[in-house]
Formats: C-alpha cells, structure tokens, sequence
C-alpha cells in the first residue's frame, strides 16, 4: 500500500529501505523476505545494490498496482487482520456476489435483464477498487438504475438494500 500511494504522488521515484522502515509497518528483519516476495509475484521491482539481500529501492509494477485497486483479489490475496473496517468490506464483498445471483434470477426478460446484469457488473466493478477512490456519483447513479426496473427492488434484489448501507456507510467514514 506504500508503494502504491507513493506511486499515485510520484510514478518515477522509487523507494529504499529507510523510508519503508519509517513508516513502521514492517519489522526490519521481515523486510527483504517480503520484498522479495512481492518481487517474485511481479507486484513489485526492486533495484538491487551492493547489500544483499536488502534492496536499495522498490518500485510498484502495473500488476502491483491493479491488485491494490481490485480490494476483492487484495483481500484474498492478503487477508488483514479482522478490524471493524475489514468486515464491513468483506461483507460489502459477499453482498455483491449475492447481488450478481439475485440479478440472474430476476424475473427480466430481453434487454431489460441485460442491462440490469451490466449494472450489477459495473457497480462490483467499481466497488472493488479502494473505498477512497469510489466515484460516489457514480455509485449512487448505478444504485438507482438497479432499483428502476422492478416496482419492490428490495423483493427482487433483497442484498440492494444493505449494500446502499455500507457505501453510504463507507463514504461517510472517507470523507467524515
């Protein structure tokens, strides 16, 4: 996550040891093995120097960078700790996985119904990139195309209504 915001601010400059160390995050003698890990997996470049194994600078690669805006992947990939914020998240995870079930089973024949599964697809697409970088006029407009085509949304998409929850939820915990 370092990486990733620092490369957000400068996509050129990378990175040493140091200035990982200074966030403390990572335990010194725990560093190099997970930089390299990272490395192994292309999510992250390394410029080796003359102190092996330690890395003289680190750099996040593109898959590096995809993996952190996907949150769902990152969470699979690596789990956090259990906080209030990760359930939340994990939660809002398992809502969208429900959402894109009750869409396919909705009672939308034709266009109707592919325009709702895009919806769905388009609303996971965009939550699972960080909560801080939702576009929440975007969010809130797919929120209302899902709702449109039923007379009771919450009877045939019933995961809708919680999901609207914890956005509004996590948007106001971003910006509050």
């Amino acid at each position: 996550m370092l990486l990733y915001e620092h490369y957000l601010n400068d996509p050129l400059e990378m990175l040493g040891p140091a200035d990982i160390l200074e966030t403390g995050t990572v335990p010194r003698d725990a560093l190099a093995a997970n930089m390299h890990y990272l490395s192994d997996c292309g999510l992250v470049e390394l410029m080796i120097g003359y102190n092996p194994p330690m890395f003289a600078a680190a750099r996040i690669t593109s898959k590096g960078i995809d993996l952190v805006e996907n949150r769902f992947e990152f969470n699979l990939r690596f789990p956090a700790a259990p906080g209030e914020d990760e359930e939340a998240t994990a939660e809002l995870h398992l809502l969208i996985e429900r959402l894109v079930e009750e869409a396919d089973f909705s009672p939308l024949d034709g266009e109707a119904r592919q325009c709702l599964l895009r919806d769905v697809q388009y609303l996971r697409d965009e939550l699972a990139r960080p909560a801080e970088r939702w576009r929440t006029t975007v969010v809130e407009t797919v929120l209302g195309w899902l709702e449109a085509p039923f007379e009771n949304p919450h009877e045939v998409l019933p995961s809708l209504e919680r999901i609207k929850l914890l956005v509004a939820q996590a948007q106001r915990e971003e910006h509050g």
